[in-house]
Order: C-alpha cells, then structure tokens, then sequence
C-alpha cells in the first residue's frame, strides 16, 4: 500500500498511533468527511485527542470484523478487567452514536448487557452518574438506547431500602431520570409484568417472544437504535452482531414477520 492508502490515526493524550487502512475508514460517514477535505495531503493524520486508545481498539476490530464483541467479553474474564472493559464499552457506545454508526451502537450495547449479564452486576451508579450529569444534553438522543437500557437495570434493582435511598439521590442528582424510570414502571405494568423478575441484562434471541419469555428478559433489539420501527420483525443487523445468546427460555432464534410493536 501507498502512503495514501494508509490513515494514521493518533488517539487519547498519551498519542497512540492507530494505521488503518483508508477504505475501512471511509466506510463511516464520520471519517469519510474528514478523509475528504484533506484529500490533497500526501499522508493522511487524523487526531482523536478526546477518546480513549482502549476504546478506540475496539472500533479498529469493529472495522476490519463487521461483527459484535464477545471476544472481549471471553479475553475480559480471563485476564479479570471486566470493569475496564465495561468503561470502553461505555465510550465505544458514545463514540458510536457521535459518529453516527448504528450498528457499530447496537453492538456495544449487546456487549454490555452480555458482560453485566457474565459478571451477575447490578448497574454502575458512576455511569448512571456520567449519563445523566457529564455526557452532552444535546446529544441525549442518540443516547437513548443507553439511558433507556439504565433505566431498566435501576428499576429491576430496586429491591430493597438501600437501594430506595440511592435512587432518591439519584433523581436529585440526575435530570431527567425521575421521569424515564416512571415511564418505565408505567409501560412495564402496562404489559402486565414484574420489574423485578424482568432482568435487562438478559438479551432473548427474538423480537417475537413468548408470554413467558417475556417475563424474564428483553426483546433482542429493545436496546438498539431501531426498537421503535422493528416492532417483532428481525433484527437488521442480525448478521453483523454477535451471535444470539440462546436462553433456557427459548427453543431457538423465531423470527416473525408481524408488524405489530410492543415497548417491553
């Protein structure tokens, strides 16, 4: 390869030099906006100053693989860094819907809920804290998967007096989750389910499921970008995640081509 087909990428405050291929950078709308106004140069530099190298290690594999992230998830266990790994999942997932890269979003996404769901966690109140108070309020939007997924782990945890008083402090702390967790609790009666039995971290391989499936997990996408306009139909980036964890629950992977929705 010729020097311009090569990007060097320089990542966080330390510097660290990422070179990447410039096809698989122009293959995001993001990087193919900054590779064009400096099309004229005889080697491209792209700097990342704000983001982190570990994270950003994650995009680089996202690029070349197309695919989700349980790799990490395996490596992560094995070498005991879960909690790292949680952290640059967070980021990827920020990055991801900063940049505008769906399913690159939805697939840090299903990485969190497996690795909270392999490590038996209860939700972080350091990234309910960091959703809620530090990221962008005007980037709330592409956040909603996120916070929508906080939510549901804070309902499903609140089973007992001390976690009630964190949840107070929580809400006084936090803009607008006060109104997105009795949302929640108003949609999840709605559907005549329990918060308490109805774990998040359980992603089911459908988006049709079962009375009693439903019970105890989510729908496959209920957390990515495109719930709303999914409803029960397949996922479109079936191919391109992770594969689907098959729960006791279910007998396989049922797909169903109805249009009808539901929010839980």
């Amino acid at each position: 390869m010729g020097s311009l087909d090569i990007v060097k990428v320089v990542v966080g405050p330390k510097r660290d030099e990422f070179f990447i291929p410039r096809r698989l950078l122009m293959s995001c709308e993001y990087f193919r906006a900054r590779l064009d106004f400096a099309r004229d140069q005889t080697y491209h530099v792209i700097r990342l100053d704000g983001q982190c190298s570990e994270m950003f290690r994650l995009f680089e594999y996202w690029l070349w693989e197309r695919k989700g992230l349980s790799k990490f998830i395996d490596n992560a266990e094995l070498d005991q860094c879960c909690e790292e790994l949680h952290w640059d999942l967070v980021n990827l997932q920020l990055f991801a819907a900063n940049i505008g890269e769906a399913v690159l979003q939805d697939a840090a996404m299903d990485a969190l809920q497996d690795l909270y769901l392999r490590c038996n966690w209860e939700i972080d109140a350091e990234l309910v804290k960091f959703v809620y108070t530090e990221c962008d309020p005007e980037a709330s939007y592409c956040l909603r998967s996120l916070r929508k997924w906080i939510v549901a782990m804070i309902a499903w945890g609140m089973g007992d007096a001390e976690a009630g008083d964190a949840l107070e402090t929580a809400f006084s702390e936090c803009v607008g989750l006060k109104e997105e967790y009795n949302s929640h609790l108003i949609k999840v009666a709605a559907s005549k389910l329990d918060v308490d039995f109805k774990n998040p971290q359980l992603r089911l391989p459908s988006n049709n499921l079962r009375n009693e499936e439903r019970q105890f997990g989510y729908r496959q996408c209920s957390f990515h970008t495109h719930r709303s306009t999914v409803g029960q139909k397949r996922c479109p980036h079936a191919h391109s995640l992770s594969p689907l964890i098959h729960s006791p629950l279910t007998d396989g992977c049922v797909e169903s081509d109805s249009e009808h929705s539901e929010s839980i």
